[in-house]
């Protein structure tokens, strides 16, 4: 899965992202890139949930 996420703008935004995905799906691999503003999910949660999980970390993903 991959996302959209413009108000994500360092390295501590990435950390909230990786953590709130980590929540819900332990075993999700999370790839965040603050320069183009992606972020690349490989969980058994479907995009929705991951989607939510995002927003729940305070920030506004759009799918990709």
């Amino acid at each position: 899965m991959q996302f959209r996420v413009n108000d994500m703008m360092c390295n501590h935004c990435v950390m909230s992202i990786t953590k709130a995905i980590s929540a819900k799906d332990p075993g999700a691999k999370v790839q965040c890139n603050v320069t183009t503003k992606m972020v690349l999910v490989d969980s058994s949660l479907d995009s929705s949930s991951v989607m939510q999980a995002i927003k729940d970390a305070g920030y506004t993903p759009e799918c990709m």
